[in-house]
């Protein structure tokens, strides 16, 4: 079987290695257990990173002693002072204490109601600033549990607060197995799928924030996460049984006081958003796409995308067969903040880009990935990437 998958959307992302001094740590929660995807940056919020899939992470620091916080959703906001690199930091994250709605407001559907109204505006009134950072994007492809690709790449990004609107690419490097699934530009996803609508008329896929968000979604409190004083309202949502347009549902959180989205969760079939080929027999069975947006705070009230995860999970079948089941995560994050770069483009590719195309124009630097400090690749990644470059698959397509 050969089936390809063309997204109708696409990404980002780029960066050069540091002579900087590194800093390396774990952010555990208090049962000891690793916290995976966490935010960990200086409190200036010059430089960033997140944990790997064990909570482990390294940070590069210009200079010591430095002030130290970690962010991740559901638990209180942590920091530390760095003096020495010498020493592993360990990071223990307590979790946010829990007000249920029916103890703190009267009438909670129409609290959620509100505060995405006024999320929504906010973004919308914000919608022409725009942010510059670096940042690095993983993409991995399984199937049937044996992996069959491998995606690294850098970018330098321009994004707003509603979509990822251009990059640069950097050093990448790829690995690829023929046969099953082929993958060729997932990442449009990541950067196509927008926090929030300006027209939702207009719009092919809707998503819970925008104009007029509850003529086409319903809004539920689940619940308001309190943490160092600051409440973070939790509002599941789902499309209204009259909508008919593909749209997502999922969870927002939203700080009750700023109305500022910290984090966004959207689930969704993934043949809303791809086209597929196959050939012979085969038949689709079932498919599922999950995408979650991160946020930090930046200035009074705004925040700015940090990171954006994305799982799909597609199984197919034919007759007398088993059924063959390919699963693809991603994984983007920003390590550092900047201006507008001179001499960069941050060119807009097009949704029908061709990601491998693009990671095929560059030769590979195996000397980079060895020496860079920027993602501290879990043991899991790093069996994995053993066992492709056992195979002398990276740079070869």
């Amino acid at each position: 079987m050969r089936t390809i998958l063309s997204v109708i959307l696409l990404l980002l992302l780029q960066l050069p290695g540091l002579s900087q001094t590194v800093v390396k740590g774990k952010v555990v929660d208090e049962q000891q257990q690793p916290v995976p995807y966490a935010t960990v940056g200086w409190v200036d919020g010059s430089t960033g990173t997140a944990t790997n899939e064990v909570g482990e992470f390294s940070l590069q620091a210009p200079a010591l002693p430095q002030r130290m916080v970690v962010l991740s959703m559901g638990y209180g906001r942590a920091e530390a002072v760095v003096t020495t690199a010498q020493t592993p930091v360990h990071v223990v994250l307590k979790a946010s204490a829990v007000a249920l709605p029916e103890v703190t407001v009267r009438n909670p559907n129409k609290v959620a109601e509100e505060l995405v109204m006024r999320a929504a505006a906010k973004l919308l009134r914000h919608q022409q600033d725009l942010y510059y950072g670096k940042a690095f994007y993983r993409q991995k492809t399984r199937q049937n549990g044996r992996y069959r690709e491998f995606f690294d790449a850098f970018y330098d990004v321009k994004f707003s607060n509603r979509v990822i609107e251009g990059w640069d690419l950097g050093e990448s490097r790829y690995a690829y197995v023929p046969g099953g699934f082929v993958f060729r530009n997932f990442s449009t996803i990541i950067r196509r799928v927008p926090v929030y609508s300006r027209h939702a008329f207009r719009e092919k896929l809707l998503v819970p924030l925008g104009q007029d968000p509850t003529s086409n979604f319903r809004f539920t409190l689940r619940t308001i996460l309190s943490e160092a004083g600051r409440e973070t309202a939790v509002i599941d949502f789902a499309p209204r049984p009259e909508v008919h347009k593909p749209a997502s549902s999922g969870t927002l959180y939203i700080d009750m006081k700023t109305a500022v989205v910290r984090r966004q969760e959207q689930a969704l079939p993934l043949t809303s958003m791809i086209t597929m080929k196959s050939n012979g027999d085969y038949q689709r069975l079932s498919d599922k796409f999950w995408l979650a947006a991160e946020f930090t705070p930046v200035g009074d009230s705004l925040s700015r995308l940090t990171s954006t995860r994305a799982e799909a999970t597609i199984v197919m079948g034919r007759a007398g067969g088993q059924p063959d089941s390919t699963r693809i995560s991603a994984y983007l994050f920003f390590y550092q903040y900047t201006g507008r770069l001179p001499g960069h483009a941050y060119e807009d590719v097009g949704r029908h880009s061709d990601d491998m195309e693009q990671v095929k124009a560059n030769a590979y630097n195996p000397q980079f990935w060895q020496q860079n400090e920027v993602l501290l690749a879990s043991p899991v990644e790093q069996e994995v990437i053993r066992d492709f470059e056992g195979r002398n698959t990276f740079g070869k397509f």
